[in-house]
């Protein structure tokens, strides 16, 4: 049976479906509006569909890891990464259809699983100050600031970038990444005072943080980052750990 759907899905085109055949119509207004529409509409529904997918692949997943051994549950995991689902991604769908919040609201949530995604991250009180704002249209970079996450406005990402270097600056601080680890997050805090500190003690000096500080503190204070979704591994195989992504050439200016 699987080979027969598997099969079915890989013969599947858009030919057909979405017809832009408009021969023997009149060329009027409301010709054009209802073959858009109908193609808007069918691709709102396919949209509707890919999203109860993933929540489903998810279910069955975190099922999967309940029900199944756990050297069975290595082996299902790295067969399906094998099949193109990274071992990562499905971590991601596990947190998403686990999460409470996201089964309460699941009939409004807009068509972004990345969206879904960042709401089963946040706690509790901070899902409770937005839950009235979500709708089929919501997008989370209007909700982020609100419980905040900083984002670009442009594109959305956590975290702006204005990095570039003022004319003014006198030293750069950067953050190790090559020894830096959770494990400092106390004496990171601590480094932050004492640098505040020595910025108030002389009057010519301005303090101005960077937006790499925010990274660098929010990546300390959070049990996972965007890049790296942690749980349970089967016995052999390797947890997920912070990946370098934040370049050392970053600085940290005062």
């Amino acid at each position: 049976m699987m080979d027969k759907e598997i099969e079915y899905l890989q013969e599947l085109t858009t030919k057909g479906l979405y017809s832009t055949d408009l021969r023997g119509k009149p060329m009027t207004v409301e010709t054009f509006y209802d073959a858009i529409t109908v193609i808007n509409k069918k691709s709102e529904q396919l949209q509707n569909y890919a999203n109860l997918g993933f929540y489903k692949v998810g279910q069955l997943l975190s099922k999967a890891n309940y029900e199944l051994a756990k050297g069975d549950w290595g082996k299902l995991r790295k067969k399906i990464a094998e099949g193109g689902l990274h071992i990562k991604q499905q971590e991601r769908y596990i947190k998403i259809a686990r999460n409470e919040n996201i089964k309460l609201n699941y009939a409004n949530l807009p068509d972004q699983w990345t969206t879904w995604f960042e709401l089963a991250r946040l706690e509790q009180e901070d899902f409770d100050k937005i839950q009235h704002l979500i709708s089929k249209d919501m997008k989370w970079k209007d909700i982020a600031p609100l419980v905040g996450h900083k984002t670009d406005s442009a594109s959305g990402e956590l975290f702006s970038t204005n990095e570039k270097p003022h004319n003014k600056e006198l030293f750069g601080l950067q953050f190790n990444t090559e020894v830096g680890t959770k494990k400092h997050k106390e004496e990171f805090h601590q480094f932050s005072k004492e640098v505040e500190q020595l910025a108030k003690k002389y009057s010519f000096i301005k303090l101005n943080k960077k937006n790499y500080y925010d990274k660098t503190e929010y990546f300390l204070n959070h049990q996972e980052v965007e890049d790296d979704t942690t749980m349970e591994v089967a016995e052999g195989e390797s947890k997920s750990i912070f990946k370098k992504q934040y370049q050392s050439s970053t600085k940290t200016e005062i």
